[in-house]
């Protein structure tokens, strides 16, 4: 039985009649599965509660990066990090970084109808993916505090999507040339303490830092050393403080998976850190920004199935 989460605020229904979607996602199950419309992560369990006892065979979270976390999150609750179910993430919000993680991008309604055509396929392939977990007991694929929450605040405020994307790097680019106020507030210092997979703690100042378990950011960005189909139990941390101009000269090379170092940043691989800040700090996880936070630990979760096309 295949189990459809939708997501009333997913990119994809929001920009289109949302009745009509739920019309298609429910003629195109038929009778292979069931959706739950979810408002907010209380309506979420409660959704999946319905099917503790009898788990469905993959469930499709409705929506974009946020949206499956969310997923995994309350499954986790339910069932248990190392017994969720297959999870068949869509293409169908404002950023699908982990949808992109599993395959190339194929419309929702259509990668859907692929997934009940081939769901009694015995075959049917699916990859292991590592979600990184917080110490919140969230679930998502991409941590990080510094500017890649600011990145998100301005991100949204432009709107959302591809083109809300391309403007604000266009944008930063030009800032980091001119050297604008904007930038600056932009790449503002993180300051505190981390321990390192539980090795002695050190002092951080830092502008930046993401850890992740995909290996893209959104525009295909190849940032990451973990992820995709040879994934392993593990993050990429890149964290410091990056010369600007360095940056701008070398997003071709980074948007095609190379960090240089002149960059100055730190590109390396953890299973686990734990952040004591000197003042609270606000982060990420899978571009949903959460309140600030005097400390917080992250590490590498057990392996989640996600079904990919063929």
């Amino acid at each position: 039985m295949i189990l459809v989460i939708a997501n009333p605020k997913a990119g994809y229904l929001k920009t289109r009649n949302s009745s009509g979607s739920l019309a298609d996602i429910h003629r195109i199950l038929g009778n292979a599965g069931h959706v739950a419309l979810t408002q907010n992560a209380q309506e979420l369990e409660q959704a999946l509660l319905a099917y503790q006892s009898s788990p469905p065979t993959v469930i499709v979270p409705f929506g974009g990066d946020g949206t499956v976390s969310a997923v995994l999150g309350a499954a986790a609750k339910v069932w248990g990090e190392r017994v969720i179910p297959p999870i068949f993430p869509l293409h169908a919000g404002t950023m699908n970084m982990i949808a992109w993680d599993v395959y190339p991008k194929t419309a929702p309604l259509k990668a859907l109808r692929w997934l009940v055509e081939h769901q009694a396929n015995a075959l049917l392939h699916s990859t292991p993916r590592y979600p990184v977990k917080t110490s919140g007991e969230q679930y998502g694929f991409v941590f990080g505090f510094g500017v890649t929450v600011n990145f998100m605040h301005a991100y949204y405020s432009l709107g959302s999507g591809p083109v809300a994307a391309a403007k604000l790097l266009a944008k930063i680019a030009w800032g980091i040339i001119r050297q604008s106020e904007f930038v600056d507030r932009l790449f503002s210092t993180v300051k505190g303490q981390q321990i390192r997979n539980g090795a002695a703690p050190q002092q951080f100042a830092w502008q930046a830092c993401l850890a992740l378990s995909i290996q893209c950011l959104p525009l295909r960005f190849r940032v990451s050393t973990s992820g995709g189909p040879q994934a392993q139990q593990d993050m990429c941390l890149i964290a410091g403080v990056p010369n600007k101009l360095a940056l701008v000269l070398n997003l071709l090379r980074i948007w095609f998976g190379t960090m240089p170092a002149s960059v100055g940043v730190e590109r390396s691989t953890i299973s686990s850190i734990e952040f004591q800040f000197d003042a609270p700090t606000a982060w990420q996880l899978d571009g949903d920004v959460h309140p600030p936070v005097n400390s917080i630990q992250i590490s590498s979760a057990p392996a989640v199935q996600f079904v990919a096309m063929e």
